[in-house]
């Protein structure tokens, strides 16, 4: 899970930088459910090897259900430096991650909504390194690099270029990101996010992700808003809604998506359940609902 929004809300604590924005990449899963499963936040302590082991299943109305399964390992070289992470994980799919609910496990329902973004071997995994290269006060660069694990190959090369600009009434993230793969060419990510914590229960954000391939030449744009709800310190829940457009060759919006997920803390500080119920309303089928129930069991360890 490269290339994440999630570098950018990072809250300087006096602690590892490095080590807390790599370990922040750890998208749609979150060590405590107390500060928002959105995993816009990080724990204390998660700059080390670690393992995250997921499964889910997804059932459409009218269709059959479907079983995804995600695997990722990070490994904490310190003798090295402590700019770097190795990273084994099942090949990501960027763009198609910027397109759709976060809510929704990324690799498998997203299919409808952007089928043209399908990774090219979606269920391989890639070894690569996350390097932090620049680091100032508001403003990060990270660059990632690595290769699939099977044949044929297809290296990668990835930047990201990040800025937070905070006001007292709501956090404004930018991100920048640059994909290239032997394979697949150049993808570009461009990405604002509006962040208003209200207390300590609830928080809103409004995210617009801009998407450019080399493959397609096309312009698409994702618009989402979600509002987090801390139930206690072992239960949460999310409210989002989402619309997908096109650029080319007009200006059009050709899907919308509403989903309501609830998290908890299953057992211990390490086994996660997560449920979500929603619906997905696509041009293509002028706009009729197609609704969908998930259901996700997060297992991490350190």
């Amino acid at each position: 899970m490269f290339l994440v929004v999630s570098s950018l809300y990072a809250a300087d604590k006096g602690e590892d930088f490095t080590g807390k924005l790599i370990s922040s990449e750890w998208r749609l899963f979150n060590r405590t459910v107390d500060t928002f499963f959105s995993n816009k936040y990080y724990r204390e302590g998660e700059n080390k090897s670690s393992i995250l082991i997921s499964t889910a299943f997804i059932k459409s109305e009218g269709k059959g259900g479907e079983g995804d399964f995600d695997l990722q390992m990070r490994f904490d070289l310190p003798q090295m430096t402590k700019k770097l992470k190795i990273v084994i994980e099942r090949e990501q799919n960027e763009i198609k991650k910027a397109l759709t609910d976060e809510n929704v496990t990324r690799n498998k329902r997203q299919t409808r909504v952007s089928s043209s973004y399908k990774s090219i071997a979606e269920n391989s995994y890639t070894a690569g390194a996350d390097y932090l290269l620049l680091k100032l006060k508001n403003f990060t660069s990270l660059m990632k690099f690595g290769f699939r694990l099977d044949l044929p190959i297809n290296p990668y090369l990835k930047l990201n270029l990040s800025r937070e600009i905070k006001t007292k009434y709501v956090d404004i993230n930018l991100m920048q990101t640059f994909l290239l793969y032997r394979q697949a060419g150049l993808q570009e990510i461009t990405s604002m996010g509006f962040i208003r914590k209200f207390n300590e229960d609830y928080q809103l954000e409004q995210l617009n992700s801009l998407v450019w391939t080399d493959e397609k030449d096309v312009y698409e744009l994702r618009h989402s808003l979600t509002l987090y709800q801390n139930l206690s310190e072992k239960k949460a829940l999310s409210y989002a809604l989402g619309a997908n457009a096109k650029l080319s060759p007009t200006f059009s919006y050709n899907s919308y998506d509403a989903s309501v997920s609830y998290r908890m803390l299953l057992h211990s500080n390490w086994l996660y359940g997560t449920s979500t119920v929603g619906a997905e309303f696509p041009k293509a089928l002028n706009f009729k609902d197609d609704k969908f129930v998930q259901l996700r069991l997060d297992a991490f360890f350190q």
